[in-house]
């Protein structure tokens, strides 16, 4: 049996939902969505159990993850109860809730978000200022010499091994809540649905292209393919420092850093410049959360610009302040990745798959 929690609705409001009590429940909004159809049915399902404090009907519900906020729900809800809305704060309380030690939810809360914040760039800092090297070259601007690569090896690795074992634990976290429950789906759907996601919903996102307008997809492309390129091109680079790969990698590793760093710096300026111009209904109230991760998205875009372009004109104390800033902002990014928004990228598919295999046995079922 379910179990009822009558404050929950209370504690979503605190996650970005102000208005949902306003809903009486009169379906506009599914009828109104482009992308609930057949059994996926949202977002009145998910404002129901939100309403009634069924808190695990709402996280072993796929369609949380369905709902890529085109804010067309809410512009059209009579009762501006802001159902879009609704579904952000929603999974802002799912990754709380599957999040190692719970920690995610501090990045969503008021105070302790920034408290929290302030300790990660203080930790940044201290360790740039530990490991650097007191004595730099200081003809020739060289950032290996003011932090050393092994240095950045060793660390790189170790953020690894950490993201790796706690996107890990929180995909397992998942898959518990989104377990299908009495059905036997055959290993083909599995692996047919795994594929259909891949392409239609990682690579290309068709779902989302349903839902969106004035550009919204292309910037939303923008950001998740300017951070896998931007990622690309430390492997290469990591490639050829440690293992070997030929030179030509490291030139390679420099094209691809500097044409997804400029694809980043466009999605994450759209997004920001929307939020200040709260013209959307999706972009009027934005959360904490969404504008540091914004800001992180930004501003390692752009100290990597400015990085290169110290390096560039041979100035060397120029170069390895951007160096340090540029570091801490990544470290930020990166141990709050599995935490924040950036969550979405690995939960999302993960539901659309689910999502795809059951709707797949069920069609064959009939």
């Amino acid at each position: 049996m379910a179990r009822v929690d009558p404050d929950f609705i209370d504690q979503v409001q605190k996650l970005g939902a102000f208005d949902v009590k306003a809903c009486y429940s009169c379906g506009n909004c599914t009828a109104t969505c482009p992308l609930s159809e057949g059994r996926q049915s949202f977002p009145r399902k998910m404002i129901r159990y939100a309403l009634l404090g069924l808190r695990d009907k709402i996280a072993g519900s796929p369609e949380l993850w369905l709902c890529y906020y085109c804010g067309e729900c809410s512009d059209t809800c009579p009762r501006e109860a802001d159902p879009g809305a609704l579904m952000m704060a929603l999974r802002r309380y799912a990754i709380s809730r599957t999040s190692l030690g719970r920690i995610a939810g501090l990045f969503y809360h008021r105070v302790f978000s920034w408290i929290l914040w302030t300790l990660l760039t203080a930790l940044a800092v201290g360790g740039v200022l530990v490991v650097r090297s007191p004595r730099p070259n200081l003809t020739k601007a060289v950032p290996l010499s003011f932090i050393s690569v092994g240095f950045l090896h060793d660390f790189g690795v170790a953020v690894g091994i950490f993201l790796f074992l706690v996107v890990l634990f929180q995909m397992v976290q998942l898959a518990r809540s989104l377990r299908t429950t009495g059905e036997k789906i055959g290993l083909a759907l599995w692996v047919r649905g795994f594929f259909t996601t891949l392409f239609e919903e990682v690579i290309l996102q068709k779902k989302q292209r349903k839902c969106e307008k004035n550009g919204r997809y292309i910037a939303h492309l923008a950001v998740f393919w300017g951070f896998l390129g931007l990622l690309l091109a430390t492997i290469l680079v990591f490639g050829v420092d440690f293992f070997g790969f030929p030179e030509f990698f490291r030139v390679a590793a420099k094209i691809v850093g500097l044409v997804f760093g400029a694809v980043l710096m466009y999605g994450s300026i759209y997004f920001i410049l929307k939020r200040f111009a709260s013209k959307d209904s999706y972009s009027k109230y934005s959360h904490e959360s969404d504008w540091v991760f914004l800001a992180l998205l930004f501003l390692a875009g752009l100290t990597g610009f400015v990085l290169d372009l110290f390096k560039w004109l041979n100035l060397p104390w120029p170069t390895y302040i951007a160096f340090a800033v540029h570091l801490v902002v990544v470290f930020d990014l990166l141990v709050s990745l599995p935490f924040t928004k950036f969550a979405h990228a690995m939960y999302r598919p993960f539901a659309v798959w689910l999502a795809e295999v059951k709707n797949r046995s069920a069609q064959s079922s009939e």
